[in-house]
């Protein structure tokens, strides 16, 4: 996290789609809105201003409108890029971690029971354990299979 939002480029290797807008900050954005329209408030407030005509006033709250359009329209762009740029990342983490991904590396296991194999495929069905398998190195592959696949023979007696 970053400034209370979510650091998504860190979680793309920094990678940020060039296809996003880049997008100021609502903050900037709302601050922009509320002088626009508290110079309409200030008109209204003071007495020795001159009054604006009718359509001058209408315009001044249209004026007042448009910006805070504007800061929901970029709210909501703001929103979709987020929201894109976490589509990416967890497209990228399920592609690095997916079932054939687990599959071959299962297959390269020498000396491993059938019954182990198949659990392990089970196995496969969460996302945690296919990343947990995929970490591991080649013989701690095998033992974490054993602990998770195989019970233990004296646990019934």
């Amino acid at each position: 996290m970053t400034n209370g939002k979510h650091d998504y480029s860190a979680e793309l290797g920094g990678q940020v789609p060039s296809s996003l807008p880049s997008l100021e900050p609502l903050s900037r954005i709302q601050e922009e809105s509320l002088s626009s329209s508290e110079e309409v408030e200030d008109v209204a407030d003071d007495p020795d201003a001159v009054q604006p005509s009718a359509s001058g006033l209408i315009s001044s709250r249209k004026r007042g409108c448009r910006g805070i359009d504007e800061a929901i329209a970029a709210a909501i762009l703001e929103m979709a890029a987020a929201s894109k740029l976490r589509t990416a990342a967890v497209k990228q983490r399920n592609a690095r971690y997916s079932i054939p991904s687990c599959i071959k590396e299962l297959d390269e296991i020498e000396g491993l029971e059938e019954r182990v194999y198949f659990a392990a495929l089970e196995l496969f069905n969460n996302p945690n354990a296919r990343e947990i398998f995929l970490s591991l190195k080649g013989d701690k592959r095998l033992t974490w299979l054993h602990c998770k696949c195989v019970a233990p023979s004296n646990a019934l007696e």
